[in-house]
């Protein structure tokens, strides 16, 4: 059903020249074998076996699970957890659940005006509804109790497609309303859709020192919304793994805001099941409580 949305949604992809570079602060292996574990975790509903088999001396706070429009059964879901060998606050953002779920995001992001964001631009009303419902329910307060408990850790947030949405929206609201200082935060998400307009993703890269969104190869869903119908812009910047994401595998920088036809939008014809393989296939991972990390 999932594959069956995203490839219905695909009609046009634009172009635009950013020159990659194959070097940066990026780091593969904080991606691959810290922060994409986080991200898949959130896909559990004991995501705190997942945690204690990525971190060291990791200790979870609190999953917040709500519903995120008015189809019952849609939710979304985040947690949050230290990882005290890393000095880190963890924030991970689960993705869509469903077909069904999908199919709403696109439907209210297409349909719906954008909404201001405090940061700066507008976003989706989708991401900024379901974002809100999350960060009001309880993510807000459980960020803030472990943030009042380790001042002096880093904050890492991350998540994977819906989940990389809600990310985004996170990181901005930490950085802008300064909670910490925008140093201390690293964002990293995994096949995240475009989120706001051109003015959010400039608002998002003042307040948001570290942050990079990996894509996989012709994985789809990092190019909804289509950029030059609705004035979407993702952040920067883009890794782009034009393989099968393999330790040792190769990639490339995009430094510039949205995608580069040197990267992922060099692709015209799209894959699915990219979107469900960052390093790892995320669905039998997150089924094993994320035991085999380092294979």
């Amino acid at each position: 059903m999932i594959n069956k949305v995203v490839c219905f949604l695909f009609v046009i992809v634009s172009y635009v020249n950013n020159t990659p570079i194959e070097t940066g602060e990026y780091s593969d292996d904080f991606a691959r074998h810290k922060m994409i574990g986080f991200a898949a975790a959130a896909y559990s509903d004991s995501p705190y076996f997942c945690t204690d088999n990525i971190g060291n001396n990791t200790i979870f706070i609190r999953q917040v699970t709500v519903g995120c429009d008015f189809l019952n059964d849609d939710t979304c879901s985040a947690y949050v957890a230290i990882d005290n060998e890393a000095k880190a606050i963890i924030i991970a953002h689960r993705g869509s659940i469903s077909g069904i779920q999908i199919g709403m995001e696109v439907i209210e992001t297409l349909f719906d005006s954008k909404e201001s964001f405090p940061s700066g631009g507008a976003v989706s009303r989708y991401f900024y509804d379901a974002w809100g419902l999350v960060w009001n329910g309880g993510l807000r307060d459980a960020f803030l109790t472990a943030k009042n408990q380790y001042q002096d850790y880093d904050v890492w947030i991350t998540g994977h497609s819906l989940g990389g949405a809600m990310a985004s929206l996170t990181a901005a609201n930490i950085g802008y309303h300064k909670y910490v200082s925008k140093e201390k935060i690293k964002a990293i998400t995994f096949g995240e859709p475009r989120v706001g307009d051109l003015e959010y993703s400039q608002g998002f890269d003042n307040v948001v020192g570290y942050s990079y969104r990996v894509i996989h190869h012709r994985d789809p869903v990092a190019h909804i919304p289509l950029r030059n119908m609705l004035n979407y812009q993702h952040t920067k910047e883009e890794i782009f793994y034009d393989n099968d994401m393999s330790p040792g595998s190769p990639y490339l920088v995009c430094s510039q805001i949205d995608d580069s036809k040197d990267c992922s939008n060099k692709y015209l014809n799209f894959d699915v099941s990219d979107h469900d393989h960052y390093f790892k296939n995320l669905s039998s991972f997150t089924s094993s409580n994320c035991t085999n990390l380092y294979t």
